[in-house]
């Protein structure tokens, strides 16, 4: 997914894989593949991946194609600092201060926070000729453990700290095309049984999720009419949810059903 803050995404790469079969592969192919795609393609990039993504083979990756990335490391493992060493990345965290505050609102668990940031230069033992970043944000109230973001970014100042904060805050669209992916377009479950004839269906679906996303990001007036006319809403959840692929997946399918079915015969 290819996204930017206070836009709409778009997808940038997609590869389907089984771990099952003759056809098998390890996901660590999958990504070393789709890096030198995007090399190739789009150039230097910022990446953004969750605690599964925290080990060594994804930064030899991103070092090998000379990409930027924001990772959320695990507390368990170890990076080294110019004066406190090698230590587990909690550990090393206590050292450091916070050094800005201010109130973020989580949308997810609708609630606003009182975050403060701290971050410092690091190295990861196995690349010490490559010069890293940790943000540590910090929830002031304790209701949430701290938050360890390694990034390649320069961070001198509390604006880029911040700007490194809402980057990853912004990776939960990822996990929202996840979702909408399957409950809407039914990704996890093609009943086909050859694996070819998946991926060309998968292929199918990926230009339908694309072409949805482009709707919302090139026709945002023609958008509102069509919600109006096709997938009209009231009520106070919807009023307050934000869900305008959804909307869109059904109005599209309630005006083809209705000019389809009304001329079929």
């Amino acid at each position: 997914m290819l996204s930017a803050l206070g836009e709409v995404p778009s997808v940038c790469q997609m590869s389907w894989w089984t771990t099952r079969g003759k056809f098998k592969e390890d996901p660590a192919n999958i990504t070393f593949r789709l890096l030198k795609k995007i090399q190739a393609q789009l150039g230097r990039l910022t990446h953004v991946f969750d605690r599964g993504y925290a080990n060594s083979k994804i930064l030899e990756y991103l070092f090998v194609f000379q990409q930027d990335f924001i990772i959320r490391w695990k507390k368990n493992h170890c990076l080294e600092h110019a004066q406190k060493g090698c230590k587990k990345t909690h550990l090393l965290a206590r050292s450091f201060k916070a050094q800005t505050s201010r109130l973020v609102k989580d949308k997810e668990r609708k609630k606003v926070k009182s975050v403060s940031v701290a971050w410092a230069a690091v190295k990861h033992p196995e690349y010490p000729d490559q010069q890293l970043f940790l943000v540590i944000a910090r929830d002031k109230h304790n209701y949430n453990a701290p938050m360890y973001l390694l990034t390649s970014l320069p961070v001198t100042c509390a604006k880029q700290a911040w700007e490194v904060v809402y980057s990853y805050m912004h990776r939960w669209e990822v996990e929202q095309a996840f979702r909408f992916g399957k409950s809407e377009l039914a990704m996890q479950s093609p009943r086909l049984w050859f694996w070819h004839n998946r991926l060309k269906l998968l292929g199918i679906v990926t230009l339908v999720y694309d072409f949805l996303l482009q709707f919302l990001r090139t026709y945002k007036d023609v958008t509102q009419i069509i919600f109006k006319r096709w997938c009209h809403r009231t009520g106070e959840r919807y009023r307050n949810a934000s869900i305008p692929l959804y909307r869109l997946r059904l109005a599209i399918h309630w005006a083809l059903f209705f000019f389809l079915a009304q001329n079929s015969g």
